[in-house]
Order: structure tokens, then sequence, then C-alpha cells
């Protein structure tokens, strides 16, 4: 039986990594880079094309919902939007296929491969991993990823080459799974088609990315900002999908990681919003329009579609702006400041470029990323502030260009609104979420994320981790019955229980709970388990750790229909031990759990 400390750190673990479906986890992006990179050389017989099952529904993928690296990554059922998650490549030659008469089916969003794994739980065999087969990105060809392809669009069944002709990837329920079938009559819930339509791709694009060259540097650069949990060309607040990047450039994940970070430390007067010309067209980027690490990006002016290519953040203090009634304006897609630079050749002088104005990341603060700034939505003109008032940027044709101006009166087309009605940024999430009264369900039921993302703090722990072995310790029971998915724990006082994902050990256990301000984060989010693989005794619940099997250090008394505050009081201390907040960690102490005292009370909130 397992100490009360351990028990803590137990409990800790599971809030990291015991998330609903849709979990969201910190991403480490130079991790990911190496990992899931795209292969550029490779024989492509569709790109970017929807795969469908045979009730018209498509595969589809959420890169937040496996490790940190974007591996382990479950496939999913659901109804066709066009999104970039729901967009995939059929690779038939390359280096990660050397097997004629094969295909490698790779998600477009992550570039992680389909793969079938049998050596894990029943469930969860179908999921994303690396192309190659290792999780650091370093493998070659693995039979595990490759399928029996004719060059057709199907109807067809995916066999993994593994599988000896003997499994066929199922749809089951609102998963891609596998079952045992005869490819030769596979089930009508085991027949795909690829593409709209049935297109093929076209031709690879052969063109290098351009030259960079760098904005003047103001000053020396400041300490990099956290990694969050955002991909490098998916990172918008708001859940708008992606459009069709037509650019050719070939990311360096890793360098644009490093020169494109967000700056969570910023005062934002907007979020994820459009910014619209007077003629009510919209600001949009193609993220591979310019170099290798998403700098020189040309600005397209282009029909409002809502997708995070026209969203923009409107930044007013942080690390790349220290001057009050100055902006930056920030594409949330990649995290580039628009900048004017006069230097460069007529009708390519207003472009996105790392913030700061160091083409690697490292600059400050810039004079030709700062635009003068009331707060108001507008109408108002964007005025560089290295133009010395003397230059407006203006819509020609269909590009962001500039022109001399007089900003007092500037032109019609030199005006421009932000947000859909004015919209402002929400506040911080560090507001009270609204209570909920969820009631347990029969079956496990997915959460849907939520439509704007917090990030997760940046880890202060010490732990190396080592993935395999935290994929292993810490499997999610989606077989549970939850009471509450994806939700707060508050002490009385109104603090929130929280994690360090990187306090524990090398898989994630030992990691004390600590209490602090709640933020949102995915650090103080939390499912209760009624029933499952690991709790099997009615009227307690689980604050879940999947480590061991059913343990009472881990079960609380949990009534039916609990919507309340009540005491954590773990079974094994026979209602004798109450967690309670000492000094912003949480701890055990004594108590009458049947009169628990104030400091003793939790609620659960979403």
């Amino acid at each position: 039986m397992l100490t009360t400390t351990l028990f803590n750190g137990l409990l800790g673990a599971s809030i990291v990594l015991a998330a609903p479906v849709f979990r969201r986890v910190t991403i480490d992006q130079a991790a990911t880079a190496e990992a899931q990179q795209r292969d550029d050389t490779a024989t492509r017989a569709f790109t970017a094309a929807e795969i469908k099952t045979s009730d018209g529904q498509c595969l589809s993928i959420d890169p937040e919902s496996g490790d940190f690296r974007q591996n382990l990554i479950p496939v999913q059922i659901k109804a066709c939007d066009g999104s970039p998650n729901q967009q995939w490549d059929v690779i038939t030659a390359g280096k990660h296929n050397d097997q004629p008469g094969n295909a490698l089916i790779v998600s477009s969003l992550t570039n992680g491969c389909l793969n079938f794994d049998p050596r894990r739980n029943a469930g969860n065999q179908v999921i994303l991993f690396s192309c190659g087969g290792r999780a650091d990105g370093g493998g070659q060809v693995t039979d595990s990823q490759l399928f029996p392809f004719d060059g057709s669009a199907g109807p067809l069944p995916l066999v993994p080459k593994n599988s000896r002709n003997a499994v066929c990837l199922t749809v089951n329920g609102n998963a891609l799974d596998q079952s045992a079938c005869n490819p030769d009559a596979a089930g009508q819930n085991q027949l795909f088609t690829i593409g709209a339509g049935g297109q093929a791709s076209p031709p690879p694009a052969a063109s290098a990315p351009p030259a960079a060259s760098a904005p003047p540097v103001a000053s020396a650069p400041p300490e990099a900002a956290p990694t969050t949990v955002e991909s490098v060309s998916t990172s918008p607040t708001t859940a708008g999908s992606a459009a069709q990047a037509t650019g050719t450039a070939v990311l360096d994940q890793a360098a644009t990681a490093e020169a494109q970070q967000r700056d969570d430390t910023a005062t934002r007067a907007f979020t994820a919003s459009e910014i619209k010309t007077s003629d009510g067209q919209c600001l949009s980027v193609d993220p591979l329009a310019g170099d290798f690490r998403q700098n020189l990006i040309p600005v397209e002016i282009k029909a409002c579609d809502g997708s995070s290519n026209q969203q923009w953040d409107v930044i007013t203090a942080g690390k790349h702006n220290d001057q009050p009634g100055n902006a930056l304006i920030v594409s949330t897609l990649v995290n580039g400041c628009l900048n004017f630079d006069p230097r460069r050749a007529p009708g390519n002088q207003v472009i996105l470029f790392s913030c700061g104005g160091r083409a690697d990341g490292d600059g400050k603060v810039t004079d030709s990323q700062l635009f003068p700034f009331d707060g108001s939505a507008g109408p108002l003109p964007l005025v560089p502030k290295n133009s010395q008032n003397g230059v407006c940027l203006t819509p020609k044709g269909n590009a962001l260009d500039q022109e001399a101006c007089n900003a007092d009166a500037p032109a019609q087309n030199q005006l421009f609104t932000i947000g859909q009605g004015g919209q402002v940024s929400p506040p911080p999430a560090t507001s009270a979420p609204t209570e909920v009264a969820t009631t347990a369900s029969a079956s496990a039921t997915p959460v849907q994320s939520p439509s704007v993302i917090v990030a997760a703090p940046r880890p202060t722990g010490t732990a190396v981790l080592n993935p395999e072995a935290v994929a292993e310790a810490q499997q999610r029971d989606d077989t549970a019955t939850r009471a509450f998915s994806n939700v707060q724990v508050k002490s009385a006082d109104g603090q929130c229980l929280s994690v360090d994902p990187l306090a524990g050990d090398f898989r994630q256990n030992l990691i004390p709970v600590t209490v602090g301000a709640c933020d949102g984060s995915p650090n103080q989010k939390f499912d209760v388990i009624t029933k499952g693989k690991h709790n099997n005794i009615d009227g307690t619940a689980l604050i879940v750790s999947s480590l061991g099997q059913t343990t009472d250090s881990q079960l609380f008394p949990f009534p039916a229909g609990t919507t309340g505050s009540i005491p954590l009081t773990p079974v094994n201390s026979k209602n004798s031990q109450c967690l309670v907040n000492k000094n912003g960690n949480l701890d055990a102490t004594q108590c009458d759990g049947a009169n628990p005292s104030a400091d003793q009370l939790f609620s659960f909130v979403a």
C-alpha cells in the first residue's frame, strides 16, 4: 500500500496525463521538429487529401493529443470539415518507403505516419508515429507503417504490412481501430476512399527557399520566450482552420521554432482578430511563402475566410514592445511581426519577420515593427515608427505595400479596422471558471476541447523524461466513466491544485501537487473517474493515476451526483486523513472525514 506522500505524487502524475480524449500537451518544439520531419524527396500519389470512411466521414487528428513530440496521436473519425487536421499525403516512395507497391499514409499537418502496433493495448493500436518507427525521428523503414497500395483512390482497405494480410484498419465508433479481416472481402467499415473526387497530387515543388535578409536590429536579444502548446505553423488562439498553403518554402522546423516564438508574457489588445481593409477584405499570410524559418513572408489582401491565416494579435507591451502608445501587429498563425524594411526592393518592403528584428529570433525591440496605436479598433492607419510618420501601409492589388502619406489625414485605402465588430481580447484565463454539475455517464464521453487553447506554464522541474516509459506508465483509461472531465479542483480559498510535469521522475511519477492561483492551464485540470480499469469500487472516485491496478490509496469517497464542495479523504486512511493546502502544497492532515473543516473542502469546476 502506498504512503500518503507517494499517493500525492501519483495523483500529480495522473493530472498531467489522464486528460480528456482531446487532451492538451506541452509540445517540445525542438524534439517535435526532429521527430516529425517532412520528406520533401518523396513521391506522393495524393497530397493534403481527405481519407473518407464508407459513410462519408473523415480520418482526423488532434496534434496535441499525443506526447510531447507529437507521437502516439490517435486517429479519430469525424464529420469532414476541410481542416488541416483531416489532410493526408499518400507516399509511394521516399526516405521511409523503399517497398514498391506499398504506401505510407502521412498526416499533412504533423508529418507523422499512420502506424499499427499490435503490442499496444486493444483500442489504442492505430496511432500516428514518427515515420520510420523511431520516436526521435531516426528511423528508416518499418512495415508497421506500410500499406499495400495500387495507386487508386479506392474504396480500398488499409492493411498494415506487419499484420501479414490478416488485419484491416476499421472504423470503431469515433476512432480508427483495427480488426481481423479478409482484405479481399473487406467489410463496409473497413473500406476507405482517398481525396475529394479522387484527385491525385500535383508534381512536387522543387524550388528552394529564398535567402534571408534581416531588418535592422535595435538592441541586445532578450531571454528566449517559453515554448507553448502551439505547433510551429498552427498556433491560432482560436480554433480557425488554416487555409491550404500554396508557397513552396521547405521549412526547417527547429529554426522556425527558434525564430518565431510566441510571447506569452505580452499584453494583447486584440487576439486572433481579422484586420480588414476599407473595402472589407482581410490581411492574410501563407506560412510557406517566406524562407526556411518563416521570415520574409509577404502579406496578401484576400477575401475574408475566417482561417487562421487571417488572424492577428495586437501587442501593446511585451518582450518586443517597450514603447507605450505603440503596438506590434503579429500573425497569430506564425508568430511573426508585421515589418517595414525600406532597404528592400519596392513592392517587397512590407513583410512578416521574427519579432525583435533578428532572423534567428534573438532580437529585442525594433521600430520597424512598431505602429502608433491608441487602443481603438479603427478605422486607423498603420504607420511604421521607423518611417518617422511619413509612410502608411497601403493595399496595392492583392498585396499589402506602403506609400508616402500624411498620417493625420490618410487616404481611404490606408485605413484598417481590427477585429470582427471591433472585439477586443478576452480577459486572461485567471478569472474564475463556471462551476459545472456533470453527472456520471454510463460510458466515457469525449469532452470537446475549448475554443480558446490555454498554454501550459513552462515547466520549472528538472526531470529528464523517458518518453517510452512515460507512455507506458501513464496510460489513459478510455473505457472509464468520468463524473468530471478536464476540470479544476479548487481549495476553499479559491486556489487550484496544480502540477509541474517535470517535477517528478523519468516517467512522470512522484510529482508533488501544489496549490496556486488558478490560471486555466492544463496543469490544473483533473478527471474524476467513478468506474474503470483502476476503480472497481462503487461510491468512490479516482483523481486519476494510470500506474498499477486498483489501490485504495487512490480512491476517494464520492457519492453519486456530487457537484458541490467535498473533502478528499483517501479510502486507505479510513476517514481519518483529509487532503489540505499547506503553504502552497497539497498535503494530508488528520481530520474527521464526516465533519471536515472549511480548509479541507474542494470543488470541481470546468
